[in-house]
């Protein structure tokens, strides 16, 4: 009699590589996330020791090349290659961006991995454990007691413990007790955080706005965003303010702004710690200028050639602040002196030159005439000494804080001051070929800025504010006054909600962490003995606790030396 035999065939198995799990197991690994970040940290050292291109210059080729030529006297031959490896524009290169995403995910992987494990922790913790683990557990205690398993219930219950009873055999009682099981979500918490924060970051790189621009009182509206279109903001500041409290200390800037779009407008105060928020932008004051004047000059027809604002950019030249007093002890010229013309000196560079300028106030021969005394004045060892010019007697040098005499009259040299000066280009009725002139704006006797104008119709032109100057070439100018401006930061950034929520988040977790610990306690009571083995984090002295409950209970062989001393 034959017997059929029956072949078994091995169940079929997936063969090969499983790309899905290979790059879950890369994603979680624990040493390839120390690469990532390490990576990271390497490049944004890179990013701090390389010069990096000014943001001004990203969008404009040829300002960003004739950048890269500067850079070309540090890093000769390797400028090329840097540049094409983004090393001079590291937070902006497409393998900074692919690698911060690449934690992103790295971090998102790790953080759903974890959810699971965490939630069976939290929710279905192991409430039996095997015998050995009263004798081996890190934390564990053991002792004799009255009142059984129901008095350790009831201790448990008074510490805040939630108390199971897990199971009970002839010999034995066993339980299960926790408190704030919900605490091990701070550590998921702050993982939370953690990518919020890399997003929140992704976000402001490459969603978020950020330009800065200095607009003056008086001036038209300045547009905020580079493309034209029906979605263009214009920002126009109204009023410019710098306080200044009692003592001249200056105290704050502010100003108030008009925000426009389309027939839309907003208009609010902005500060630099209290910005101004509008069509979803933040506008901050970032900077304070009042180094710029208004000027009009129309032409010998009446052509109006020029009606704008001339900005020094913080442009400025040293003068002397000189005090004139007549014979009769009337004070006759008190303000700083304009530079009216250069006497170059011996070498090729400005450094021996001498600055002149005159002194004019009323004479005391009275009747409308005016005296007027020549003054020069250069930096000597660092210091600005002015020199009193006459006809009949060797110059006086002064320097600050002295005083001299010319005829009858003391001048003293009160101090340097700086005052905004510049030259001016292509100025109409100036006399050079190319239109040069030089401008300043001093402050006359009453504190008022006036503007002196050197190189016009072969003179200097002084215009006081609002009075208009017509020179003999026929060309009238009139100074309107200085200008206040303000410089504004609008921003947008779509990733500082994520940044707020993901720092609120992870100071939660690490409270959460450090300040409300989880503990976990198995128990198993018998008739002569009480074993207590639990969890908590290796740096607690959560053994040390098991024993006091021991103690709290009536055991007397628990404690050992050092339990009853304070943390």
């Amino acid at each position: 009699m034959s017997i059929p035999v029956r072949r078994l065939e091995a169940p079929l198995r997936p063969g090969g590589l499983d790309p899905f799990r290979f790059l879950w197991q890369l994603l979680t690994n624990v040493k390839f996330a120390l690469l990532l970040v390490g990576t990271a940290g390497l490049a944004g050292l890179v990013g701090v020791v390389v010069p990096q291109l000014p943001a001004p210059m990203r969008g404009n080729p040829a300002a960003r090349a004739a950048w890269l030529e500067l850079q070309r006297e540090d890093f000769g031959a390797f400028t090329d290659p840097f540049d094409r490896l983004g090393l001079f524009d590291v937070f902006h290169s497409w393998w900074f961006t692919a690698l911060w995403a690449l934690i992103i995910v790295a971090v998102t992987v790790c953080t759903v991995s974890r959810f699971l494990p965490t939630w069976r922790s939290v929710h279905r913790p192991p409430k039996t454990v095997a015998s050995r683990y009263f004798e081996s557990a890190h934390h564990r205690a053991e002792f004799s007691h009255q009142g059984g398993a129901a008095a350790v219930e009831r201790l448990l219950a008074k510490k805040r413990y939630r108390v199971e009873r897990v199971k009970s055999e002839s010999d034995a009682e066993y339980l299960f007790a926790e408190r704030y099981p919900w605490s091990h979500y701070g550590t998921f918490l702050s993982h939370l955080a953690l990518l919020m924060l890399l997003v929140g970051g992704l976000l402001t790189v490459f969603a978020g706005f950020d330009r800065t621009l200095v607009v003056a009182e008086t001036t038209p509206a300045a547009p905020v965003l580079a493309d034209p279109g029906p979605g263009q903001i214009f920002v126009r500041v109204l009023d410019a303010v710098r306080g200044v409290d009692s003592d001249g200390n200056i105290v704050d800037y502010r100003s108030l702004i008009e925000v426009r779009r389309g027939d839309e407008t907003e208009r609010c105060t902005t500060t630099v710690n209290d910005p101004c928020s509008a069509f979803g932008y933040r506008v901050h004051q970032a900077a304070f200028f009042d180094d710029i004047g208004r000027l009009r000059i129309t032409a010998p027809d009446g052509r109006l050639l020029y009606d704008d604002i001339i900005d020094f950019e913080n442009r400025t030249t040293a003068v002397p602040w000189l005090r004139v007093t007549d014979a009769r002890g009337n004070v006759v010229f008190d303000q700083e002196t304009p530079q009216a013309a250069t006497e170059p000196g011996n070498q090729s560079g400005p450094e021996d030159d001498v600055a002149l300028g005159s002194v004019d106030f009323p004479s005391l021969a009275g009747g409308g005439a005016f005296a007027s005394l020549p003054v020069a004045w250069r930096v000597v060892e660092g210091e600005l000494r002015v020199l009193l010019l006459a006809n009949d007697a060797p110059a006086a040098v002064l320097s600050p804080g002295m005083a001299g005499t010319v005829g009858e009259y003391r001048v003293e040299f009160r101090k340097p001051r700086a005052i905004p000066a510049m030259q001016i280009d292509d100025m109409p009725g100036a006399v050079s070929g190319d239109g040069t002139v030089v401008a300043q704006m001093p402050a006359g006797r009453d504190g008022r800025p006036y503007l002196f104008v050197s190189g016009i119709d072969s003179d200097n032109v002084e215009l006081a504010v609002d009075q208009a100057v017509r020179t003999p070439g026929g060309y009238t100018y009139t100074f309107g006054g200085r200008v206040e401006a303000a410089g504004l930061s609008v921003r947008r950034d779509p990733g500082d909600t994520f940044i707020w929520v993901a720092v609120a988040m992870a100071m939660a977790g690490l409270s959460i962490t450090f300040y409300v610990p989880r503990r976990r306690l198995w128990v198993k009571v018998t008739p002569s003995r009480t074993y207590l083995a639990g969890m908590a984090e290796r740096t607690t002295r959560f053994g040390r606790e098991l024993r006091l409950i021991g103690a709290e209970l009536g055991a007397r062989d628990v404690l050992l030396p050092g339990d009853m001393h304070a943390d």
